[in-house]
């Protein structure tokens, strides 16, 4: 089977798009940041990203005992302007 090549940035895979959608989304409707709805989806995500964290330090520390844990950084609806 051949391998394809893919013109995904694997490294930054969330950066591809989204995170840059939502800037470009905050940036043109600053009344966004205020919004109810936008205020739960990043605390839901933020949510998300602690249960990843929480999931790869359990995984890390079964494979070594002695590795530094894992520290996500969480978003804000400032970090999108």
């Amino acid at each position: 089977m051949s391998k394809k090549k893919s013109y995904m940035d694997t490294n930054n895979l969330l950066g591809e798009g989204f995170l840059e959608f939502l800037k470009k989304v905050l940036v043109q409707n600053p009344a966004l940041k205020k919004d109810k709805k936008v205020k739960k989806s990043l605390k839901q995500l933020n949510n998300s990203l602690q249960d990843l964290e929480d999931e790869l330090n359990k995984r890390f520390k079964e494979l070594n005992p002695k590795h530094k844990p894992v520290k996500l950084s969480k978003y804000k609806a400032t970090n999108f302007i």
